[in-house]
């Protein structure tokens, strides 16, 4: 190299010298203020001072021309080269083993002897004997490399023991760094750990790469170990900018926000081992449970799930939920659950609970925040159940509208059909001697019409304009007469038991419209026992009609021991067209006329059932009154007269 370029490179590498002196100062002024008692932070603050001062010598060195002044340099200062790796070894212990890794050291303040710990004693011991060496005996004087004034370092077995130390140290810091990163589950831990260990890294094979292998290979380059260092530094800065790195709080301080926040929440917060024994069990927890948390630290959390939960098999469902927020923890997706417990006073309430994972030296903790939505599920059922009534209204009304139209045609026949026989038997009167047959007919004809009536009135009952007709009845009786009917019509493995049908339970209303409400029951309760099973089940079973005093009201219950429905489709039976049967089988208006027929009534039609435990359908009427008490009317139903008179032809009735 010639004089005027070895003169540039000096002063270039003066300058890059004494801008990473810089940069040495501002990074141990930074993570000092961070945490001046903080001991990872010291350790870091001493080894930032340590290549500062590395990089000053290596600055006056880049830049002097007196060889007297690169050699007083080195003898004052190579001890940086000797405790530069054994201070990174040490902040790499201080990273992997926080404060908070020992429970004694929290108690007495002093940390567990570890084998680490004593390597880490060899080494700094190690570091001032090879500085002893490097100022002394090893060190030959200057010589000039790369255009400027370096030392000369005897060849041999101290230079090598050097080399290896140096080489070992880094090596053990970067491996106790990623040994950290391996265990930890804290996504931001991981990460600045990756900061700092690539940087470590990269620094490390950089500087041994132009200070030591090009040396012993014979190469005239700049010895600029302590530049390549700066990549480090860069990366402690990065990593306390970007993820916290050396946080301003100790592990100390942090624990005690963290147990007075806790103290403080207005939410249950249960925290469990890895074995699912609870370990944190807090005061608003135990308000919401019932269980204090005396009682809930000595038990695990399966244990107090199956105590509180309403559901069955809530055993298998915490399972479950415990595997999902596993796996979920992995992706950072928050898990939320509700679940219906009964507290042991008896009082039932709703939970939410939102479940994550905590990694922890000794393993991974379960930790959940529980919050009281009894108030909020109620809320919304009672909304949920106002969007349906509504919804069912509306679909009443549409369903009216039709109704009427087309009862209003029928009924013209109808009419016609009634004025027809009236006329018939009219002129058979005239008649001494008739058919017994002729006679039977007519009866029949007029039967059917009547029948015909009623049903028509069953679907003007969808148009709340049409009138309904109105007397005393018995309940018991009436529905005596269709149970009745229904057993001869029934299959034979189909029983029917009554219960308290002879009771003086009077209530008023149109005894035709109740009947058809009851036989549709019926109709149901036999489907669920019949049709509705799958053919690997028997057929067959009990229907129940039982009448009981409700308070102010007579209760008439249907129920079957049949199939059963979920939660879903007994929300929907009452709506119109709704079935779960095949199109040959029903046409989904059964109920809803039922309860079309109970509401009318002053009355109300509710369901009880579950999956494989049959149905109970309760139609409530209004009761409290005797026959005396009541007003006898009867509405009947009235042809129109003109299409009567279209029908019979204009007949004379004499």
């Amino acid at each position: 190299m010639d004089l005027q370029g070895a003169s540039m490179a000096a002063i270039w590498l003066s300058q890059a010298a004494a801008a990473a002196v810089l940069v040495y100062i501002f990074s141990g002024y930074k993570i000092l203020s961070l945490s001046p008692k903080g001991r990872p932070n010291r350790v870091a603050a001493a080894l930032c001072a340590t290549l500062a001062l590395w990089a000053l010598q290596a600055a006056l060195s880049y830049s002097t021309s007196d060889p007297r002044l690169t050699v007083a340099l080195a003898r004052l200062l190579s001890w940086t080269w000797t405790f530069f790796p054994v201070l990174g070894y040490h902040l790499s212990l201080e990273l992997r083993d926080p404060p908070s890794s020992f429970p004694a050291q929290r108690r007495t303040g002093k940390r567990p002897l570890r084998p680490s710990r004593l390597v880490l004693v060899a080494g700094y011991i190690g570091a001032a004997y090879l500085y002893y060496l490097l100022a002394g005996p090893l060190l030959m004087g200057a010589e000039r490399r790369a255009g400027y004034w370096s030392v000369a370092i005897k060849p041999g077995l101290g230079f090598s023991a050097f080399s290896a130390f140096y080489l070992c140290f880094n090596i053990l810091g970067i491996a106790t760094v990623v040994g950290r990163l391996i265990k930890t589950r804290n996504r931001r831990e991981r990460r600045r750990l990756t900061i700092v260990a690539i940087t470590h890294a990269v620094s490390i094979l950089g500087g041994f790469t132009t200070d030591t292998v090009l040396g012993i290979l014979g190469i005239d380059f700049p010895r600029v170990g302590v530049l390549w260092a700066g990549v480090w530094a860069v990366g402690l800065n990065l990593a306390m900018a970007k993820y916290g790195f050396l946080s301003p709080f100790s592990a100390k301080e942090i624990g005690l926000l963290m147990d007075r926040f806790i103290e403080r929440s207005m939410d249950g917060i249960v925290v469990c081992d890895g074995s699912g024994r609870i370990i944190y069990w807090n005061a608003p927890l135990a308000e919401h449970t019932g269980i204090g948390p005396e009682e809930a630290m000595a038990a695990t959390i399966e244990e107090l799930y199956v105590r509180l939960a309403v559901q069955p098999g809530g055993l298998l469902l915490l399972k479950e939920f415990i595997r999902s927020v596993a796996a979920a923890s992995e992706s950072g997706v928050r898990r939320l659950a509700e679940l219906e417990i009964k507290r042991p006073d008896g009082g039932q309430r709703w939970l939410q609970a939102s479940a994550f994972i905590i990694p922890g030296e000794a393993g991974d903790i379960l930790a959940s925040i529980v919050r009281d939505v009894s108030k909020e599920r109620l809320a919304a059922e009672e909304t949920l159940d106002r969007l349906r009534r509504q919804g069912h209204a509306q679909k009443m009304e549409a369903l009216g509208a039709l109704a009427a139209g087309i009862a209003h045609d029928f009924n013209n026949t109808l009419g016609g059909i009634v004025g027809a026989a009236s006329v018939i038997r009219s002129c058979l009167g005239e008649l001494s001697k008739l058919p017994p047959e002729l006679t039977r007919g007519v009866e029949i004809i007029e039967s059917s019409a009547q029948r015909a009536a009623s049903s028509v009135r069953g679907l003007m009952a969808f148009a709340k304009d049409i009138p309904q007709r109105s007397r005393a009845f018995r309940l018991g009786e009436a529905a005596s007469r269709v149970t009745e009917l229904a057993r001869r019509s029934m299959a034979p493995y189909v029983c029917i038991d009554t219960d308290g049908l002879e009771a003086e339970a009077w209530v008023r209303g149109d005894p035709l419209q109740i009947e058809q409400l009851l036989l549709n029951l019926l109709i149901n309760a036999e489907h669920a026992l019949t049709i509705m099973r799958s053919p690997e089940e028997a057929k067959g079973g009990t229907i129940r009609v039982s009448l009981r005093r409700d308070a102010a009201n007579w209760a008439l219950t249907v129920s079957d021991d049949g199939v059963g429905m979920d939660e879903a489709t007994a929300a929907k039976v009452f709506d119109p067209f709704f079935t779960t049967k095949g199109p040959e089988q029903g046409s989904g208006l059964g109920l809803s006329m039922a309860q079309l027929i109970a509401n009318q009534h002053g009355g109300t039609l509710t369901i009880k059932t579950a999956p494989g435990e049959g149905a109970a359908f309760t139609v409530h009427l209004p009761g409290g009154f005797d026959r005396d008490g009541f007003d006898w009317q009867d509405r009947l139903l009235a042809p129109d007269i003109s299409a009567l008179s279209a029908e019979t032809g204009g007949i004379d009735h004499g």
